[in-house]
């Protein structure tokens, strides 16, 4: 999911920006830092993975691992803490189907990922069991109207049901 994130930041830039208050202007960010949620022993912490843009699925996938990892020891350090662009919050592995994700200030946008649950699915006229997970999207309407930010959910949404749309994109 963090790799059809990053897809979507790429396609609808707008959500990959922030609002600067004091200079009165949104920025739009050129990298992509990718924030998500993590549980520590001090609580709920958003690591960041600097760059993600211009890393290979595996590359970033091994950089998730280890910032996971790191948060659940305790051992992040300011850096890897500050920065984030956008943040992808799955709280899913709690149990939730959905939720509303609060943006993680400074950034404009963030994406919630329920859990993955059995479902009756109606697919090609028939009803079939499918996993299915339930995406929520908050976003500042000061970056982008609404019409950028379902845009970008479909994406995404489109992504996750057939990952062949992700490789036309590449």
């Amino acid at each position: 999911l963090a790799r059809i994130t990053v897809a979507g930041l790429t396609a609808y830039p707008a959500l990959n920006s922030s609002v600067d208050l004091d200079k009165g202007e949104i920025v739009r960010h050129g990298e992509v830092n990718l924030g998500f949620a993590a549980q520590s022993p001090r609580g709920l912490v958003v690591p960041v993975v600097h760059g993600a843009h211009t890393m290979t699925t595996a590359e970033l996938a091994k950089a998730l691992r280890t910032l996971t990892e790191k948060a659940r020891e305790g051992r992040l350090t300011p850096a890897e803490l500050t920065g984030g662009t956008f943040t992808l919050n799955n709280y899913g592995v709690f149990g939730v189907d959905g939720s509303t994700p609060i943006i993680n200030h400074p950034e404009a946008a963030m994406l919630g990922v329920g859990r993955i649950v059995d479902k009756p699915w109606v697919h090609k006229g028939r009803v079939k069991a499918r996993k299915v997970t339930q995406l929520s999207f908050t976003f500042d309407h000061r970056v982008c109207d609404g019409g950028t930010a379902g845009g970008f959910l479909r994406f995404v949404a489109d992504c996750v049901e057939d990952p062949s749309v992700l490789l036309s994109d590449l």
